[in-house]
C-alpha cells in the first residue's frame, strides 16, 4: 500500500516522493566536486585535453575551460574573487542555434570541428574556436540522440530509431542504418565495427565497410542509455538498474554490476569502471573482481555524462554542474571516509494519528 503524505500541500505526494525530493534538499551544493555551475541542465559532455564540451538544455552547447584559475592560484597568491567571476571566465565559447536541448558532442579528429545534435532533429556543424555555426544537417526525423566520429565519417543516432552516416568534408548522408525499433541512444566503434544501443534494449553491431548488421547483443531487460568499447570489450549501462560487460567477439557477458537505480553512464578510469545513475550518485567498482569501491556522493540529481582525462573524471548531470573527481586508490579512499549527509522526513503526526490514517489507507 502507498502511504500518501498528510500534510496539506503535499497531498499528491507519497511517502518516498517526499523522502526523496528532502535527500535531494540535503544533498543541494555547488561545491563538491570542484563544482562549475552551468546556466541549464547537461546533456551531454566530451572533455579533451584542456576543454570540455557540454551539450545543454537550454539549446545551446559550451566550450569550457578547464585550467582557468586553478584553486592553487588563489590559495598562494591570496587574491579574492568572486565564484561568479571565475565561473563566467571559465566558458570559452558559446555555440547557439539550435531550437531544441542539445543532447549529444562530438569532435573531429583535428580538434578544429564540433558537431552537435538536438532535439531539433539537426545536427550542426560548427567552428569550434570561433563558434561560427559552418552547416546544418537535416534528415533525422526525430530527436538526435548520439554523434560519434569515426574516420571520414560523423554517424548520428535518432529518436527515430535510425543511424545515419554522414561524410564530414561533403556533409552527404551516405547511408542510413535500420535495426533497431526504438530511439538510438548511444554509438561507440572499435577499428572495425560500430555499435549502437536503443530504448528497445537491444545493441546491434554493424560492419563498417559493408553497413551490414553482424551480431545482436541481447541480455538487457529495457533501455540501454550509454556503451564504451575497450579493445575486445564493451560496458554497456541501462534502466534495468545494471552495466554489463561483453565479450564483443562472442556477445558472452562475463560481468554484471547491480545498481539501486536507473544507470545512464558508464566510464573506464584505470582499473576501475565508474558508473553514474539516477540516484544521483557516482559509484567505481574494481574491473577485476567486480566489487564496488566507493560511492561518490556530490550531485544532487541525474548523473548523465562521464569523461575521463588520466586519473580525473568529469561528471556532468541534471542539476546543472560540471564536478571533477580524482579517481586513485588515496582519493577514493578520502571519498569513503567523507560522512554522508542524510535527511529525515516527518510526517508531522502524532503516533496516535499517523496509526489512525494507516488504519484508513487500508
Amino acid at each position: 500500500m502507498v502511504n500518501v503524505a498528510s500534510e496539506a500541500g503535499n497531498f499528491f505526494q507519497t511517502d518516498a516522493e517526499l523522502k526523496k525530493q528532502k535527500e535531494k534538499e540535503a544533498k543541494y551544493n555547488y561545491t563538491e566536486g570542484d563544482c562549475m555551475q552551468l546556466s541549464t541542465k547537461a546533456l551531454a559532455l566530451l572533455v579533451t585535453g584542456k576543454h570540455a564540451f557540454v551539450g545543454e538544455s537550454g539549446f545551446n552547447a559550451k566550450r569550457i575551460n578547464l585550467e582557468v584559475f586553478p584553486p592553487s592560484f588563489f590559495e598562494t597568491t591570496r587574491i579574492r574573487y568572486s565564484p561568479f567571476c571565475l565561473q563566467s571566465k571559465k566558458v570559452a565559447k558559446l555555440y547557439k542555434g539550435h531550437t531544441g536541448p542539445v543532447t549529444c558532442v562530438a569532435l573531429s579528429h583535428n580538434k578544429k570541428i564540433l558537431w552537435t545534435g538536438s532535439w531539433d532533429k539537426t545536427i550542426k556543424k560548427w567552428d569550434a574556436k570561433t563558434g561560427e555555426c559552418l552547416a546544418t544537417l537535416q534528415g533525422h526525423s526525430d530527436f538526435v540522440k548520439a554523434l560519434l566520429v569515426v574516420g571520414e565519417y560523423i554517424y548520428s543516432g535518432s529518436s527515430d530509431s535510425t543511424i545515419r552516416q554522414w561524410n564530414m568534408e561533403t556533409l552527404e548522408c551516405k547511408a542510413t542504418l535500420k535495426k533497431h525499433s526504438r530511439a538510438i541512444e548511444s554509438l561507440a566503434a572499435d577499428a572495425k565495427y560500430l555499435y549502437a544501443a536503443s530504448s528497445d534494449r537491444l545493441i546491434s553491431k554493424w560492419d563498417r565497410e559493408t553497413n551490414e548488421c553482424v551480431a545482436i547483443f541481447d541480455e538487457h531487460d529495457t533501455s540501454v542509455y550509454c556503451i564504451r568499447v575497450w579493445d575486445d570489450e564493451m560496458w554497456s549501462a541501462s534502466a534495468d538498474k545494471t552495466v554489463r560487460r561483453w565479450n564483443t567477439e562472442t556477445g558472452a557477458v562475463d560481468t554484471v554490476l547491480q545498481h539501486p537505480d536507473r544507470v545512464k553512464s558508464v566510464a573506464i578510469v584505470g582499473p576501475y569502471v565508474v558508473t553514474g545513475a539516477s540516484d544521483d550518485a557516482i559509484r567505481v567498482w574494481d574491473i577485476a573482481s567486480g566489487k564496488l569501491v566507493s560511492t561518490i556522493d556530490g550531485h544532487f540529481d541525474e548523473v548523465g555524462c562521464l569523461d575521463v582525462d588520466g586519473t580525473t573524471l568529469y561528471s556532468a548531470s541534471l542539476d546543472c554542474s560540471l564536478r571533477r573527481w580524482t579517481i586513485t586508490a588515496s582519493a577514493l579512499k578520502e571519498y569513503n571516509d567523507k560522512p554522508k549527509k542524510t535527511a529525515v522526513v516527518e510526517s508531522g503526526l502524532t503516533e496516535e494519528e499517523e496509526r489512525e490514517l494507516a488504519e484508513l489507507m487500508d
